[in-house]
Order: C-alpha cells, then structure tokens, then sequence
C-alpha cells in the first residue's frame, strides 16, 4: 500500500535523453585544445518540485568548433560532469561570510565535453561544428530556493530551483 501512495504521489520526472554518454571520471584528455564553446544554454524541462519530489529535469545545450592537425579528426568522445558545493550555510560556524548571501551560488555543475581524436585522410584540419543537448535530473538540496551554477568553458548559466512543502 504505501508503494502505491508514493507512485500516486510522487511526480519524479522521466530519465534523461544523453545525446552523447556522460562520465564522473577524469582520464586521458590531450586534445582540450581543439575545442571552442561558442555558447551554452540551460534550461528547465521538468519542474515539479513539492513535498514528495525533489527532482528536476534540465537540459543543457553545447554548440562550439573543433578543430586538430591534418588526418586526426576531432571528435566528442563524452561529457564530464563535475558537481559540488560552493557555499557553506553555517553562518555561526562561518561568521566571515558575506552577509548577503544571494550574490553567491550554492553549488556548481561543470559540464566539459571530453574531446578524442581518430585518424582520418580525409580531415585537412578545417573546422567542425558541434552541437549537442543532454539532459540531466537534478535533486534539490533542501527546502526553499536553490541556486545553482553551471559551467561549460567560459560560459555560466545560472537556474534557481523552487523547493517547496
């Protein structure tokens, strides 16, 4: 019975869509230099936030250039995602924090397209568009709203999400 509660209750949103594979795991990237973010976005698909969900749906969209030595064509190979916190909430335990919280994010999620190359006789070394939207759910980290940034490059993109009982 409470099994059945909860699936009427709860109002988790659908599994992400990856266009490219994501990875937490750091490894071999020696072709970073071939990338060039042209722009990021974020946005929010799902937003159901209440007493019972504390999931949200967002999606983020990549568009920029690659570009390597002639016969090693560039390539996406993956999508590394970094998240943490940036904010401490202790205001007693850290009396040295600003005073006006909002002007600082509560938490950071980096997304670095992790770039490979392939041989190829073809590739002249000319430039290749790229662009890509994956999606990721993202839990809130308590109640009332949650800041988070996030990062792709040099580009930033902030969303606030409502968590409310």
């Amino acid at each position: 019975m409470p099994g059945i509660i909860s699936l009427i209750l709860s109002s988790e949103p659908r599994d992400p869509k990856l266009e490219i594979a994501e990875t937490y795991q750091i490894g071999w990237w020696s072709n970073q230099e071939s990338m060039t973010i042209d722009s990021f976005e974020v946005e929010m698909v799902e937003n159901k936030l209440n007493l019972f969900n504390d999931k949200s749906l967002i999606s983020y969209k990549v568009k920029g250039k690659l570009k390597s030595d002639k016969n090693w064509k560039p390539y996406i190979k993956k999508i590394h995602i970094s998240q943490r916190f940036i904010r401490v909430y202790n205001r007693d335990l850290h009396p040295y924090l600003e005073t006006d919280t909002a002007k600082i994010p509560e938490a950071i999620i980096e997304i670095t397209p992790v770039i490979k190359v392939k041989k190829d006789e073809n590739y002249s070394g000319e430039l290749i568009d790229f662009e890509f939207i994956n999606e990721i759910k993202l839990e809130s980290f308590h109640w009332g709203n949650n800041w988070v940034r996030f990062k792709c490059g040099a580009k930033n993109e902030d969303l606030i999400l409502k968590q409310r009982k």
